[in-house]
């Protein structure tokens, strides 16, 4: 033991586990928007001193998960359709520019996978589970950014991405659509057929087309009665 140099850090790890709690309360609308946040609660829930509490709310805050006053009081952060209308066309923006790398990465077992995950969306599609629909979806569209061989580009767009998460009723709103359903359904089998051809033009065309889908007048009205 005497070789070990490096203690580990208790304090990241304790701050981790808060984070991960306070974020996912957050996501799933146990903790509502506007609704504060206080260190003291959270250490005593916990069993631990207010440092990894703070830090905790520093990241989500950062992260725009949490918004912290003038007066140092902590909140969660109201959604809005029109940071949701941000997120959306900034990932349009950086898938585009994946698939555009991704194509000359993909490799048959990829392709494979990505077959068996389409094929179980669109299972989920007819089976009207939106929620199991959407989780598939958003594995596909991750098992491509694997293959990018920009890291840069990787975590950016993990980072954008994880916005999305606290719109997770809106997106469920949008799905619900018949419509909307159906196409993001023909869109993602064609996206696998373009990866196999790596036809790059129709590729990226359709991972704009595909992103926009949650934009539509649906997703909108659900945004506007509370995202």
């Amino acid at each position: 033991m005497n070789n070990i140099t490096d203690k580990p850090n208790i304090t990241k790890t304790l701050s981790q586990s808060i984070y991960n709690y306070l974020k996912n309360a957050v996501i799933t609308n146990e903790l509502k928007a506007n609704q504060r946040i206080i260190e003291k609660d959270i250490a005593e829930m916990f069993g631990v001193s207010t440092t990894p509490v703070r830090e905790a709310l520093l990241r989500l805050a950062a992260e725009g998960y949490l918004s912290i006053d003038s007066h140092r009081k902590t909140y969660v952060k109201e959604a809005s359709i029109e940071e949701l209308k941000d997120i959306l066309q900034v990932m349009a923006e950086l898938d585009t520019l994946a698939v555009g790398h991704a194509v000359e990465h993909i490799q048959p077992e990829h392709l494979q996978k990505l077959e068996e995950l389409t094929e179980q969306m669109e299972q989920a599609g007819k089976a009207k589970d939106i929620e199991k629909y959407l989780e598939l979806n958003t594995t596909i569209h991750k098992k491509i950014w694997d293959t990018l061989p920009n890291k840069v580009l990787q975590r950016t767009i993990a980072f954008v991405h994880s916005q999305l998460m606290r719109y997770r009723y809106s997106r469920i709103s949008a799905f619900q659509e018949p419509a909307v359903l159906d196409q993001s359904i023909q869109e993602h089998k064609k996206i696998l057929r373009a990866l196999e051809n790596k036809d790059k033009k129709a590729l990226k065309a359709l991972i704009r087309s595909n992103w926009s889908l949650l934009l539509d007048k649906k997703l909108q009205k659900s945004g506007e009665k509370g995202v």
